[in-house]
Order: C-alpha cells, then sequence, then structure tokens
C-alpha cells in the first residue's frame, strides 16, 4: 500500500518540481512581456496625442488660410481654434511628461505663437501660412512613423500601420484645402497650382488605399460609407476648379473650403474609429500579458504547496 501511495505521490511531485525549477524563466519571460505590452500601450497613446494635435493643426491652418484669403477683418473663428489646438497640444505634452519626444520634435512645434502673430496681422501670404503648419505637422508624423516602426507587432504594426496612412492622407487633404483655397482666391489659376493641386489628389488616394489595405475589412467599409457624399462633392468642385476653362464657372474659395472641410471632417470620423480599434487592441495585449504572468505565479505558489504537503505524507509514512 505504502509503495501504491509513493508512486502516486511522485507521479503528482515530479511535473509540480519541473515548474518549480522553470518558474524563474518562464516568469521572467512573462514580466518582460508585460512590461513590453505596457510601453507599446504607452506608446500608442503618444501616436494618437500626436494624430489629434495634427488634425487640430490641420483646422487652424485651413482657418488661416482662410482669414488671410479674404478682406474681411474677422479673427474670432480663427481666435476659437487657436483655443482649441492650444488644449490638445498641451495634452500632447502630459502624454510626454515622463517620456519627452526628441529636440526634432519639441524644436518643430515652437514658434507656433509667432506665428500666428504674423498671420494675425497679415504679415504672410496664405501659401507662406500653410506651409509654417505644414512644417510641424510633419515633424509629428514623422514621430508617428517613428513609434509605429518601434512598438507595434503583428495586429496592431498592420493598425498603427493604418493609421499612418490615413493621418497622412488627411494631411494630404489638408494641404489640398489650403492650396485651392488660396488658388482660387487669386484672379487666374497657374499651371503649377493645377499641378500641384493634381499630385495631392494622388497622393490621397494611394494613401486612402494603403489604408484600406491594413485597417481591415470593417474599417474600410465605414471609411466608404462616412467619406461617400463629401467625396462625391469634393470631386465636383476639383473638376470644376482644375479645368481649363474654369475661369467660366470655377467655385468660390468659400464654397471649396466648406466642402473640403466636410470631407476632412468624414476622414477625422474614420480616424477616431481607428483610434478606438488601435487603443482597444493595445489595452487587450496589456491585459493578455498581465494575465499570464498572474497565472505562472499562482501555478508556481500551487506547486510549492503541492510539493510541501508531498513531503509532509511521504514524511508520515
Amino acid at each position: 500500500m505504502h509503495a501504491i501511495v509513493s508512486a502516486a505521490l511522485t507521479g503528482l511531485a515530479v511535473p509540480a518540481a519541473a515548474l518549480v525549477l522553470t518558474a524563474p524563466a518562464l516568469a521572467l519571460d512573462a514580466r518582460r512581456q508585460e512590461r513590453s505590452s505596457g510601453q507599446t500601450l504607452d506608446r500608442i497613446g503618444q501616436i494618437v496625442a500626436a494624430g489629434r494635435l495634427i488634425h487640430e493643426l490641420q483646422r487652424e491652418r485651413g482657418l488661416s488660410v482662410g482669414y488671410l484669403s479674404k478682406s474681411a477683418d474677422d479673427y474670432t473663428t480663427l481666435d476659437r481654434q487657436i483655443v482649441v489646438t492650444d488644449d490638445s497640444l498641451a495634452a500632447f505634452h502630459r502624454v510626454f511628461a515622463d517620456h519627452p519626444p526628441d529636440e526634432a520634435v519639441t524644436s518643430g512645434v515652437a514658434g507656433l505663437d509667432a506665428h500666428r502673430q504674423r498671420i494675425r496681422h497679415r504679415q504672410v501670404p496664405p501659401a507662406q501660412a500653410a506651409m509654417g503648419y505644414g512644417g510641424r505637422i510633419g515633424v509629428l508624423l514623422d514621430l508617428i512613423g517613428q513609434g509605429v516602426k518601434s512598438a507595434a507587432r503583428g495586429r496592431l504594426a498592420r493598425l498603427g500601420t493604418a493609421y499612418l496612412n490615413l493621418v497622412s492622407a488627411k494631411e494630404a487633404a489638408g494641404q489640398e484645402r489650403a492650396h485651392l483655397t488660396a488658388a482660387l482666391s487669386a484672379p487666374t489659376m497657374e499651371a503649377a497650382a493645377r499641378r500641384r493641386a493634381h499630385d495631392l489628389r494622388e497622393q490621397q488616394d494611394m494613401l486612402l488605399r494603403l489604408f484600406a489595405d491594413g485597417a481591415g475589412a470593417e474599417l474600410a467599409r465605414f471609411s466608404q460609407a462616412a467619406l461617400a457624399d463629401p467625396e462625391r462633392v469634393v470631386n465636383a468642385l476639383r473638376n470644376a476648379a482644375l479645368a481649363e476653362d474654369a475661369k467660366l464657372h470655377r467655385p468660390t474659395a468659400i464654397l471649396w473650403f466648406e466642402a473640403a472641410t466636410r470631407r476632412i471632417d468624414a476622414l477625422k470620423e474614420v480616424e477616431m474609429r481607428l483610434e478606438a480599434t488601435l487603443l482597444t487592441a493595445a489595452t487587450a495585449t496589456r491585459s493578455r500579458a498581465g494575465r499570464n504572468l498572474r497565472v505562472i505565479v499562482g501555478a508556481v505558489l500551487g506547486s510549492l504547496g503541492l510539493l510541501g504537503g508531498i513531503a509532509s505524507t511521504v514524511g508520515a509514512l
């Protein structure tokens, strides 16, 4: 009888002891995964904060170009947007409080107040005002690209790349809005301005195709539905604005600006849906890594208790 009990206890003790022996390596690997997933979640949060700041800078750029393209000295709408942009900039800095962005990003977003003052006093033409925002947005796009490359793997990498492509497409749409607003405010449109508009359109088309390929079927369908009507209106106005005989029936700058803004707002809706998907996926990865660590610790503690019980039983025999 003792032999049977001893054999049974040995059968339990061997796998328990093996788990205890391998526990340090398993726990270390699980802890590493938990830390890595936590860093990924932080980086995704930084990417989203940069994307949100880009959107507000794009809105401010569009309003700045509109303000400079009109003779009326109404700064009210632009002034309200500046408050919103500053709130987004403050949120961006809070997200980076523990890990400040590198000098290129810090210097890239600096000097915004001085740029705004030049716009307010009409000391820069519309195209130059737009370029001032474009440089800052470009720095933030680079930050998003670096974050996606360094932090994401698997599905997160695909979603992160789709996010970068979508935000980049929205930036090209913002540049197009500013470019054609200024061009339509001029008496005539030069050939170079037409070529630039065509290039921006092609850039958007390419980036949106890349976004749809990486975002997945559900997000691609949502994007298609959200953009259908604004896209149709913008395409019609583009064609009219860029036609060779556009002097006869080209749209006004205000009409173009409003239609382009509605399309950009639709792109923002898609961006927000993708943001939520990206943050949910990153949070799930973090939770899964933490759960794995807790399971390993629980199994080891259970094995130690089992080995202790076996030792006591064998001693009693």
